[in-house]
């Protein structure tokens, strides 16, 4: 990932983090998609010009408020989730190496409206292919993680306030 791209995620994630906190408005799914999306933008791994491979493995860490909230729903909301990765997957011609999957985790350390997408590319057993050797940093239990000292990603500001940026359909 690029340092301009790098110092935009920082800067979106300062700027919509101080929202969040104002206005503790709560995480909605449709803000997770958006942030499904990037995650498989963001670690997209070339390996020809035929085949770009996408994490399908994904965590959402939630704030205690928005995880009790939303966790009654988990599995129909990470269904829900992994049917939007995979139409924008195909959208945009990535492919998986395994089947999609989306957990709810509880993070301690968010406020509400908070959140943050760890993502990891897994081989389904039955495919014959791997990854590519020095594929995608990865943190603990082979989750990427945003780069050091970047915020967690938060909820997006109420429409018509000051950084509101519409998400691309």
């Amino acid at each position: 990932m690029g340092v301009l791209k790098r110092f935009e995620q920082r800067l979106e994630g300062l700027v919509n983090g101080t929202f969040a906190k104002v206005f503790k408005s709560e995480v909605q799914p449709v803000e997770i998609a958006g942030a499904l999306q990037r995650e498989c933008d963001n670690n997209a791994q070339i390996w020809n010009r035929e085949r770009t491979v996408v994490p399908n493995d994904f965590i959402v860490e939630l704030s205690t408020p928005d995880y009790e909230r939303l966790s009654p729903y988990s599995g129909q909301l990470g269904d829900e989730l992994a049917g939007l990765v995979r139409d924008y997957a195909k959208q945009q011609r990535y492919t998986f190496m395994g089947p999609i999957k989306v957990h709810l985790e509880k993070a301690e350390d968010l406020d509400t409206g908070l959140y943050r997408v760890r993502s990891r590319t897994l081989a389904s057993s039955t495919s014959q292919s791997q990854p590519p050797a020095g594929g995608q940093q990865q943190g603990r239990d082979g989750y990427g993680y945003p780069p050091a000292g970047a915020p967690p990603m938060p909820a997006s500001p109420p429409p018509g306030a000051p950084g509101h940026r519409p998400q691309a359909a």
